[in-house]
């Protein structure tokens, strides 16, 4: 999984340089220890909330699970900020590269995203070392902005399956050889969750409905504030209420308004 600053992030960056925008060299340099995590608990705190729900989605997103997201999000930033750094990096999960790690991951399973993880890690290394990160400064923004862009459709679109609630559909599909077959392509892909859109589980689609209006309103209304954390508190909260409520052991596939829970893909 990659490890940048990201979109996702923007709530807290204000946080983040607050802590260390004033300081000169001298300071930084008679600080304590006990000052330094004072300064950071906070925004640490924040990022690391935030990186919880995201590092899932976006491991789901990349065709891997969602434990090897959270993993990917508590040993990579960990890792990060012990052996470099600086007080301006934001170490959590990205979503530059799903569409990338989507096809590959589905090529040849989720086992390969960590060897792609080392060799660009190693082609990082490599520009650094011939000093050719000078050159990102002569990137049109005009690119950088289609560039940011196009990952949130790529993103957004791969999860049609999951919030209309028609993935085990597909499968099913799939697995009966009805004219549907399996694929890794992004456009393919896409147009086939399009085909089964009409065919929308409600007890699905509703719950995302409503989350999703709910956040992107916070956000945008009511800017400058990790709302992505309470969210996704508030969905843990109903998931586990609906499925108290509603699971039959005695017939697990029977119908009920419980919507599909992560256990329940990736038991």
């Amino acid at each position: 999984m990659e490890m940048m600053a990201d979109d996702n992030y923007e709530a807290m960056d204000g946080m983040a340089v607050n802590a260390v925008h004033e300081e000169t060299a001298t300071d930084k340099k008679n600080r304590s220890l006990k000052d330094t995590l004072v300064k950071n608990a906070l925004p640490g705190l924040t990022v690391a909330l935030v990186s919880i729900p995201l590092s899932t989605a976006l491991s789901i997103a990349a065709g891997a699970t969602p434990d090897m997201g959270l993993r990917a999000a508590v040993y990579g930033p960990g890792l990060g900020g012990l052996l470099g750094g600086s007080d301006y990096n934001i170490l959590g999960p990205a979503g530059a590269l799903v569409n990338i790690l989507k096809l590959y991951s589905g090529t040849y399973g989720p086992e390969i995203v960590p060897w792609l993880a080392i060799v660009s890690g190693l082609m990082a290394l490599l520009v650094w070392a011939t000093k050719l990160e000078r050159y990102c400064t002569i990137i049109p923004n005009s690119v950088l902005e289609g560039f940011s862009l196009s990952v949130a459709l790529v993103i957004g679109l791969g999860q049609t399956r999951n919030a209309f609630g028609i993935t085990q559909l597909i499968k099913d599909e799939i697995a009966k050889n009805n004219g549907e077959e399996a694929t890794s392509i992004f456009y393919e892909a896409v147009a086939q969750s399009f085909r089964f859109v009409p065919q929308l589980s409600v007890k699905d689609f509703v719950p995302f409905l409503i989350f999703f209006v709910a956040l992107y309103s916070l956000m945008k209304f009511l800017p400058g504030k990790p709302w992505i954390v309470p969210v996704a508190f508030v969905g843990c909260i109903y998931g586990g209420v609906m499925a108290k409520i509603y699971y039959n052991p005695e017939d697990p596939t029977a119908w009920t308004p419980c919507p599909v829970l992560l256990r329940d893909e990736y038991p």
